[in-house]
């Protein structure tokens, strides 16, 4: 217990200097690093990356898994997984909807979390069994029980090309919602899901990176964090629900 409460200061301190830094360098002239198909990546996300990174790996001997850079060392037993910056594209065309995520796994279970939303200045946490928080005020779930009456979140992830089963799929599952919004950074998606202001995140094919934190944030806030469909590239099947679907 204690373990997890001095990592968790680390990954909060980590995401805290990372957001600053983005912060700083919101809606300021972006090197672009790589932009191909649907993804985009720039210069800051690899500095982010850094910055968490450097600060991690001075306060602790666990190995790190980031977006950017790929893993420290070997992954055995726990890791710190790292996407510095989920929604770079909203980042870059100045959609203030884009987050800092820090998660500590545990035998492929995320048990840490920490999201900073820097650009509305909310810093969300939590670690297994401790609640989660978003600027130390306890955050819960919604209430509700029926998807007609519910809102659903979700993305398409990034691919070179989609079939039309794809999408089939896809708006199956809408016809079940009242709502359903897209946004466009799926560390943002499960903050809505964690805070109570939709009821589902779903997306397959998502980063593991992506959604570590929020499972956490997710689930010491009274919901449902599934992760499934683990695949070699770090991609995995997410659904998270307030705990009641």
């Amino acid at each position: 217990m204690v373990e997890l409460k001095r990592n968790l200061g680390f990954a909060i301190e980590s995401a805290k200097l990372a957001g600053n830094f983005l912060s700083e360098n919101y809606s300021k002239e972006l090197d672009v690093v790589m932009d191909e198909g649907r993804d985009i990546k720039l210069k800051v996300d690899q500095e982010a990356e850094k910055i968490i990174t450097n600060f991690l790996s001075s306060h602790s001997n666990i190995p790190i898994m980031g977006e950017e850079f790929g893993a420290s060392q070997k992954l055995e037993g726990d890791f710190w997984l790292i996407d510095p910056l989920d929604g770079t594209s909203n980042f870059f065309r100045n959609i203030p909807i884009c987050a800092v995520s820090v998660a500590l796994i545990q035998n492929n279970v995320p048990v840490i979390g920490v999201i900073n939303d820097f650009l509305n200045h909310k810093l969300y946490f939590a670690r297994k069994g401790g609640g989660a928080y978003c600027n130390e005020e306890i955050i819960k779930t919604s209430t509700v029980t029926k998807k007609n009456k519910g809102t659903l979140v979700t993305g398409i992830p990034a691919r070179e090309s989609y079939t039309e089963d794809d999408f089939r799929d896809i708006i199956s599952q809408f016809q079940d919602w009242k709502k359903v919004r897209m946004i466009g950074s799926a560390t943002i998606a499960n903050i809505l899901v964690a805070t109570g202001s939709a009821d589902m995140y779903h997306e397959d094919g998502i980063f593991f990176w992506d959604i570590a934190a929020g499972s956490v944030i997710v689930q010491e806030a009274g919901g449902i964090a599934r992760i499934t469909n683990f695949q070699d590239d770090y991609r995995v099947d997410a659904e998270f629900t307030n705990g009641n679907f």
